[in-house]
């Protein structure tokens, strides 16, 4: 006999959506994840600054803001900084796909699409080639599943994200 199956994917996907905020059309949406993105580029950049650390969109520097992020937690200093590691974690998905759309602006672009699944909201994301990736965080508790920045996995992931621009 088969058990009843509970719908979870719907409730994962109800879950998501109402943590979403609300916007009244595509536009606000747009204007909102914009200022977003910016506000977080700013952030890691007055970050990086007092460390002493350049970051010019390069691929070469996710090695740097990947060694940033662990430092950080290392020596407990988001807590001095007055972010959380999820913000901060945030600041690095936001600026890998930066990067991404920086050195391959023929094939990767942001995106800012309505959630199907809710009236009124919107995801934020990432084309590259033929492939799309709606996020906040892509990073989320990375400390936990990598001990240090030897792994690279900033780097490795434009490499992966930047294959599919080719």
């Amino acid at each position: 006999m088969f058990e009843p199956q509970l719908n979870h994917y719907r409730d994962i996907t109800q879950e998501y959506g109402e943590q979403l905020p609300d916007f009244d059309n595509i536009y606000t949406a747009q204007a909102h994840y914009y200022e977003f993105r910016k506000d977080h580029l700013f952030l890691l950049e007055e970050i990086s600054n007092e460390f002493n650390i350049i970051i010019d969109y390069s691929p070469k520097s996710l090695m740097d803001i990947e060694k940033l992020y662990f430092d950080l937690f290392k020596d407990n200093k988001y807590f001095d900084l007055q972010i959380t590691i999820a913000e901060f974690e945030t600041c690095m998905s936001i600026y890998l796909c930066e990067v991404l759309v920086r050195e391959n602006p023929e094939c990767s672009e942001w995106l800012v699409k309505e959630y199907p699944f809710i009236d009124n909201k919107f995801v934020m994301g990432i084309r590259y080639g033929r492939y799309h990736q709606y996020f906040q965080n892509m990073f989320l508790d990375h400390y936990v599943s990598h001990k240090d920045e030897s792994e690279m996995i900033l780097s490795k992931r434009y490499d992966r994200m930047a294959r599919f621009c080719k």
